[in-house]
């Protein structure tokens, strides 16, 4: 537990809070996205895989440097 919050198991251990703004249009889309998932995730496990994946598409688009 982390001061005194319930975290599900898998994010108990170096988990930082972070409080995030976004306009409702964003929200909804994310909203659809998730009700299209075969787990139905929770809106904060619906915004982690979206920046995960993000992310790894983000790193697979890279250019490499040179050597």
């Amino acid at each position: 537990m982390i001061l005194g919050l319930r975290m599900p198991p898998k994010l108990a251990d170096g988990v930082r809070r972070v409080a995030l703004m976004a306009p409702i249009a964003l929200i909804t889309k994310i909203d659809k996205w998730r009700r299209h998932q075969a787990d139905v995730p929770n809106l904060s496990e619906a915004i982690r895989r979206l920046i995960e994946m993000g992310l790894d598409a983000s790193s697979k688009g890279e250019k490499k440097p040179k050597s």
